[in-house]
């Protein structure tokens, strides 16, 4: 199953004698006339939980009559759960339209916790027509907004319009029903972060946040992992394909143990960086429910992967762990002690995934490396001395005799 199917199922399940559908008929539905003889069957369709309309394209007078025939509809549960890709061809005037005419029939819909707008290419424009509904309606549990092209604004349309709603659910004295936000793929980058930020921070009750391939840098990594540290339920946190670097990295580490359900964790393609992958990965030993981690991609070396081994230990549900496409060697010690660390576990090697593209460092990148590591070395030494300094913490302790082990590992390795 790819990323994006995985993105488009976290659904509940429906009875299938509860479901119309029309999905991927191919159907050019412009007019009233031209959707007349589909809205006839769904008002006569008995017990309704879910609609799917999926994979056709739909015209602003055709989604008009939609809303009348939705409005009516009050058993729907997990509608527009498939309302992916309806607005191929559209024009952007006429797809906002569209939009504001179905969001405006599912306010009127008490029974509704699942909106699934994907793959629609509507934007900011998109973003704004929905806004007055995700601000009023606050049984809604599952947004999927991935694919939509929303950008800075949109998404920062959608974060705001979150949050209010936070505050509408306050003013009634209810806990937000918001759990899944689905919102890839969308360009947001750092503009939409701080936004986010607060809306996360508000809800306190996400359990599944998927957000990649958004070009999000790290002082946007940082804002929205501070908004996600405040929701203890959080289970799932996919930010795969943004840059970390060392700070993102280290808000991520920082932040893990306040998530002490988590199950999911999806930070591949992400440039954590030798020494911001080192910080996350000994963070892990303290997210004892994981099930799934990719760390795909991510330019961590041979002592990252030691450390790796380590925390492994402490990961005993333990399901699936992605390390291809990083800076050490596929036949090294360092990936024997991480398959002793998986056998320990009784856990079978199998669940870790290919090592067929791992990343060799070449001599000009060495250099590189070591001179960064100057300038580091510069830029500590450089900074004022604390006007007290008591007895190292066990913290201080345990990073000293980690360097000393990095430091014995590459004068083995000739590093």
């Amino acid at each position: 199953m790819t990323l994006h199917h995985q993105l488009l199922t976290v659904t509940m399940t429906i009875s299938a004698d509860r479901i119309y559908s029309l999905e991927g008929k191919g159907l050019k539905l412009t007019t009233a006339e031209d959707i007349a003889p589909y809205l006839e069957e769904l008002r006569s369709f008995e017990n309704l939980e879910e609609i799917r309309l999926n994979g056709n394209t739909i015209g602003a007078e055709a989604a008009k009559a939609l809303a009348d025939v939705l409005r009516t509809r009050t058993t729907l549960k997990a509608s527009v759960a498939t309302f992916h890709d309806i607005f191929t061809g559209r024009l952007k005037d006429e797809v906002k339209e569209s939009v504001v005419a179905i969001c405006d029939a599912l306010s009127e819909l008490p029974n509704l916790i699942e909106l699934n707008l994907s793959d629609n290419a509507f934007g900011p424009l998109g973003a704004e027509a929905m806004s007055d509904f995700l601000k009023k309606h606050t049984g809604l549990q599952i947004l999927k907004l991935n694919n939509n092209g929303l950008g800075i604004q949109g998404g920062t349309t959608i974060a705001q319009s979150l949050l209010e709603c936070q505050a509408e659910c306050e003013k009634l004295g209810k806990e937000p029903s918001l759990h899944t936000l689905i919102c890839g793929r969308n360009r947001l980058e750092n503009g939409s972060a701080p936004a986010f930020s607060k809306a996360f921070a508000a809800l306190k009750t996400l359990r599944e946040v998927r957000m990649p391939q958004n070009g999000i840098r790290p002082e946007g990594i940082i804002e929205l992992v501070a908004g996600l540290s405040n929701n203890s339920k959080l289970a799932v946190l996919d930010l795969q394909d943004n840059t970390f670097t060392h700070t993102g990295s280290q808000a991520l580490a920082g932040a893990l143990s306040n998530w002490s359900l988590l199950e999911t964790l999806n930070v591949g393609d992400c440039l954590l960086g030798p020494t911001g992958g080192r910080l996350v990965i000994e963070a892990l030993k303290d997210s004892e429910t994981l099930k799934i981690v990719n760390l795909q991609y991510n330019e961590i070396e041979h002592d990252g992967a030691l450390a790796l081994a380590e925390s492994l230990r402490k990961l005993k549900a333990l399901e699936n762990i992605e390390l291809n496409g990083n800076r050490f060697d596929a036949e090294s010690n360092a990936v024997e002690m991480i398959k002793a660390a998986l056998s320990e576990n009784d856990l079978d090697d199998d669940i870790l995934g290919s090592l067929s593209d791992m990343e060799e460092l070449t001599d000009d990148e060495d250099d590189d490396e070591a001179e960064d590591e100057e300038e580091e070395e510069k830029e500590e030494t450089s900074k004022p001395e604390k006007e007290t300094s008591g007895p190292k913490t066990a913290s201080d302790v345990l990073e000293d005799n980690l360097a000393d082990l990095v430091t014995q590992m590459k004068e083995q390795l000739n590093v």
